[in-house]
């Protein structure tokens, strides 16, 4: 019995399960997004039986359901939708982006969703890149992201941009972030600024990147976000991912174009303009110098001046405005992209022409861009090149006078007009060629000939390439493959005329300069995997091998035989140079992305370089390092039930160490080269070793704690996203002292050491959203402390740079902030009181007191406030950023104090009644006098020397960029072979809300390295006001 019953419950099973079978169906379609591209790697789950599957890499898929059961579709970014199965077998599906789940580029250009992030990444996408297009697009980052200091500088359209992510890690080494462009990291080197001794900025690596080709910049702050890059990413990375064919049906043709004009309506240098040029307060005592602004007050009297003809005595108006051209940028771009289902293409060609404000002083750049992907079966291939050809011409000279002209323009006294300087050969010059003198001092150059005649051009060619071809081994599994290069050459001439004042054979400098990186990546990897029910992971494994090479060979050539002639054969003395340097650095890495219920992530990654910088034989330390990071991300909207009011709530945290450092060859031991021209015949060697080698040097160690959260309400219509950090770099790379006999002045040794602590802030805010009207506001706070905890063995100071003065330096100091301004200060008493010297007419002299702290170069605070405001087919967008917490030191006011064209050098009621000074004298007694007319310059002289009196406070908010648009109606174009057209007025650096600084824009650096917070007569940051077109057919 009991076995007629086990066989009937058999053959019913077996019915069952058959009939079951039976009723299912096999069913296929197309997952795509929005604008109908196939979406790779979504999953595809029947919720009845939980079996699952992932769409191939033309977003199709094939599963078993039956009628009646539910189909749950979802990806990355996108809103999940569900399907019930019905008549038919063929579903497809177009999914939508979900707000809650935006996607971003991180480590490696692998896309992922923000809520799965342990650790803060901020993209901003390309039109907000392009929208106010300049000469560098990483300036269009200023102000807009949170943690991140954007930085130019008072060195023209051509110069360098710093930027700074979450503090300086290195007290002397390289501070910036690494570059990624399409997956290829880039060099960034920069080539050429100004000292002490004078110089201009021959810009930098990213400045070429063309604004128009930007699809999006992500920047990936932290070390937990960046540890996959390695010791090259120890200060962080930007990525810039460049548009591609994706999205366009058939072919479309883009043209943009903009014009925009530069200014100096804004620049805050405001001189007085009562008193002329003369000396000892009278027009005679000194005619020839042309920058002594300490005669009488102009009275219109007819006077001798500097060349022996006379003039009126009065302000011949504003020399700046004179003198600097209004300068213009053009920039046009032509893009021609297309897609099918299996290929994507671009094309672009972009043509900027600039003229800056200097005299002489242009920009011409070429880019060609291509972008492809390519789908053979399972195999994608992906190539992106850019080939650029940059044209400088006349590159303005900074800092000290030689050369400078923006020294000469300045500091001319207000009774002389820079047009009379032109001289009679014009342009500066005699009608020899040789310099028109316009001042007292063969090293003060005629502002004119300088701008004319000094020669500073290169030629910079470069190509940036990189192909990557991947493998889909099955629908979970991948493998790919990644080859980049970076390589550009540049040919420089820089000569100092025949004729120069200071110089007056001249001299001549030409160079070439090759810079190549290249990288080879292998990949294997899942994405998406389902390990079990509600537990995800997505991985990878891979390697990578990176190469540098710099090469450059120079000739020298001083006193030329022909005047006009500049060409290093035609010159008497002649030298040649040559520098050589390679680097290599192996390293394997790898990451894994574990998801429960796609509300909780945990990421660790880790990764381990080999340097051949670190490697010698018999070294006893070790020639790698091994670094790791850790990082959890909990969507709490999605695992707890909160206040309807809350969209989104996430929590997150993250640690990592990083390292970086050991990027100079040759430090481990004696390095040798040949020097100078030799001697008889025979050559000679030397030591090419700045410093005591040390076989033992290790990278320095970077460990990084972060926590944050993201919480949007109401519909997602506002959000908060906070974060607070804290890096400490340990072992920095150093000089220490040693001893004099050894011949060097330092040794290289791990001890130095820098704590970075932080907090990040961004607010938005959707104020208002209707159909025809809308307005949505943005805010980002950060603010750094930075302490330098430990500098050398002895706990010394370590020196940067200097300005022209020499009055002060950069000085790394412990217990202080990065970069402590350094310098002489007044001799005061216990109260505070100046302390001065009685001289025996009764002139007080201030005392120059010790070198002390006066202020810190680098701004700990940074915000930044916009709107974007839409109203029907007008948009209109502004953005507002600002620094606080830095000072400077201003050569520009120290010069004016010394010329007498500062205000302050001038009494509420004028020089005739001399200067009133308070102050106590060498044996403290107290005093007030007032100085008489003839020796109040004396007295403002003698501060020259006094770095106190040039420190300023560098707090400004500026209304940095706007635009207005319209876009034309799609029912205005209807018939017309347009398919969309825009059209928009633009400004950048408008108009300052608050500058503290007296003088300068406080953005006036003339240099991008770790000395920040000097500044010395550079060039005026314009302001530009233009136009953009976009139209695509």
């Amino acid at each position: 019995m009991k076995q007629k019953i086990l066989k009937c419950a058999i053959v019913s099973l077996c019915l069952l399960v058959s009939g079951v079978l039976f009723a299912q169906k096999t069913i296929t379609g197309t997952i795509t997004d929005e604008a109908g591209v196939p979406l790779p790697g979504a999953t595809i789950i029947v919720v009845e039986t939980n079996e699952g599957t992932t769409t191939d890499f033309d977003g199709n898929y094939s599963i078993l359901a039956s009628d009646g059961n539910t189909i749950d579709i979802s990806y990355i970014g996108y809103t999940k939708q569900s399907i019930s199965v019905a008549d038919g077998a063929e579903f497809s599906v177009s999914l939508q982006p979900d707000s809650l789940d935006e996607v971003v580029v991180t480590a490696l250009g692998i896309k992922r969703n923000t809520k799965a992030l342990g650790y803060s990444v901020t993209q901003v996408g390309g039109e907000s890149v392009s929208q106010v297009k300049s000469t560098s697009a990483l300036q269009a980052l200023q102000g807009k992201i949170a943690g991140v200091q954007v930085t130019g500088n008072a060195t023209g359209a051509k110069g360098s941009t710093r930027v700074i992510i979450r503090g300086n890690s290195s007290l002397t080494g390289n501070n910036m972030p690494l570059y990624i462009v399409d997956g290829i990291p880039i060099d960034n080197t920069n080539l050429g600024s100004a000292g002490v001794w004078g110089g201009a900025d021959g810009g930098d690596g990213i400045s070429a990147i063309n604004p128009d080709e930007v699809e999006s910049i992500s920047v990936l702050k932290g070390g937990a976000a960046a540890a996959l890059y390695g010791s090259r990413a120890s200060n962080g990375a930007i990525l810039i991912t460049t548009k591609t064919g994706a999205g366009v049906e058939g072919i479309q043709v883009e043209i943009s174009s903009s014009i925009q004009f530069d200014d100096i309506k804004n620049d805050p240098f405001d001189p007085q303009t009562i008193y002329g040029q003369g000396r000892d307060y009278s027009t005679t005592s000194d005619t020839a110098d042309t920058m002594a602004a300490w005669g009488p007050r102009m009275d219109g009297s007819s006077v001798e001046q500097w060349d022996g003809v006379s003039r009126p005595y009065s302000y011949t108006g504003n020399n700046m405005e004179k003198f600097y051209r209004t300068g213009q940028t053009l920039i046009n771009t032509l893009a021609v992209t297309s897609a099918s289902e299996n290929q994507t293409l671009r094309f672009s060609f972009s043509n900027l022409q600039n003229e800056d404000i200097m005299p002489q002083s242009d920009l011409a750049r070429n880019t060609l861009g291509l972008n492809a992907t390519q789908k053979f079966g399972k195999f994608t291939l992906t190539s992106n090149v850019k080939y650029i050809y940059d044209d400088m011409t006349g590159s303005p000279r900074l800092s000290d006078a030689p050369g400078n002209a923006n020294f000469h323009v300045r500091m001319l006294a207000p009774s002389l007009d820079i047009m009379d300087m032109q001289g009679p050969g014009g342009y500066g010059t005699n009608l020899d060629g040789t310099e028109f003198p316009a001042s007292d001092s063969v090293f003060f150059n005629n502002a004119w000939f300088s701008a004319y005649q000094y020669v500073d051009n290169s030629v910079r060619e470069r190509f940036i390439g990189s192909v990557n071809l991947r493998y889909d081994i099955t629908d979970w599994l991948y493998t790919a493959v990644k080859y980049g290069t970076d390589r550009f050459d540049r040919d420089r001439t820089f000569s100092e005329p025949f004729g120069t004042g200071y110089k007056p054979l001249g001299g001549i400098n030409e160079s070439k300069q090759t810079r190549e990186q290249r990288d080879l990546d292998l990949f294997i990897g899942t994405d998406n995997l389902e390990i079990i029910e509600d537990f995800s992971l997505t991985a990878f494994v891979g390697m990578n091998e990176n190469y540098t090479k710099f090469e450059q060979t120079s000739g020298n050539g001083n006193d030329f035989i022909i005047p006009g002639l500049s060409d290093i054969k035609n010159t008497v003395g002649q030298s040649v140079g040559y520098n050589f340097s390679e680097r290599e650095i192996s390293s394997v890495f790898g990451s894994a992305e574990f998801g429960y219920k796609d509300a909780a992530y945990l990421t660790i990654t880790a990764r381990n370089d080999w340097f051949s910088t670190l490697s010698l034989p018999g070294k006893t330390t070790p020639n790698d390092d091994l670094y790791t990071s850790a990082s959890l991300s909990l969507v709490l909207s999605d695992l707890l039930s909160l206040p309807e009011a809350i969209s989104f709530a996430k929590i997150r945290a993250g640690y990592s160490q990083v390292a970086g450092g050991a990027d100079n060859p040759y430090t481990l031991s004696l390095a040798y080269g040949i020097y100078g021209q030799g001697h008889e015949g025979a050559s000679l060697g030397r030591v090419n070793n700045g410093s005591i080698p040390n076989a033992n040097i290790t990278p320095f160690e970077k460990d990084e704690t972060e926590f944050g959260f993201d919480l949007r309400l109401l519909d997602n219509k506002y959000s908060i996203d906070f974060t607070y950090y804290d890096n400490q770099t340990d072992g920095d790379i150093v000089g220490v002292s040693a001893s004099n006999t050894s011949g060097y002045g330092s040794a290289l040794a791990n001890l130095g050491q820098i704590s970075n602590k932080g907090v990040e802030i961004l607010l938005n805010a959707s104020v208002i959203d209707k159909e025809d009207f809308g307005v949505d506001l943005f805010f980002n706070y950060a603010n750094n402390e930075s302490e330098i905890v430990s500098t050398n063995d002895a706990g010394t100071n370590i020196s940067m740079d200097e300005p022209r003065p020499r009055n002060l330096r950069v000085t790394h100091i412990v217990g202080e902030q990065y970069g402590a301004l350094f310098g002489t200060s007044y001799n005061r008493d216990d109260q505070g009181r100046i302390i001065h010297n009685i001289e025996a007419d009764g002139t007080p002299i201030a005392q120059v007191g010790p070198r002390k702290i006066l202020g810190f170069g680098v701004a700990p605070t940074s915000l930044g406030i916009g709107s974007t405001i839409r109203y029907k087919d007008f948009n209109f967008n502004f953005l507002i950023e600002g620094k606080s917490g830095g000072q400077i030191y201003s050569g520009t006011d120290q010069r004016m104090k010394y010329h007498g064209l500062h205000k302050d050098t001038i009494d509420a009621d004028g020089r005739e009644n001399g200067f009133t000074v308070s102050g106590v004298d060498a044996a403290g007694a107290a005093f007030t006098t007032t100085i008489t007319p003839d020796r109040i310059e004396d007295y403002w002289r003698n501060t020259y020397n006094i770095a106190e009196e040039a420190i300023q406070d560098v707090d400004y908010l500026r209304l940095r960029q706007l635009s207005l648009g319209y876009n034309f109606p799609s029912e205005t174009l209807e018939g017309t072979f347009i398919k969309a057209a825009q059209i928009a007025l633009i400004g950048r650096n408008l108009f300052f809300l608050k500058n503290a600084a007296d003088n300068i824009d406080p953005e006036s650096g003339y240099n991008t390295n770790n000395s920040q917070g000097l500044e010395y007569l550079g060039m005026p940051i314009p302001r530009s006001i233009g136009f953009n077109v976009n139209l695509k057919f």
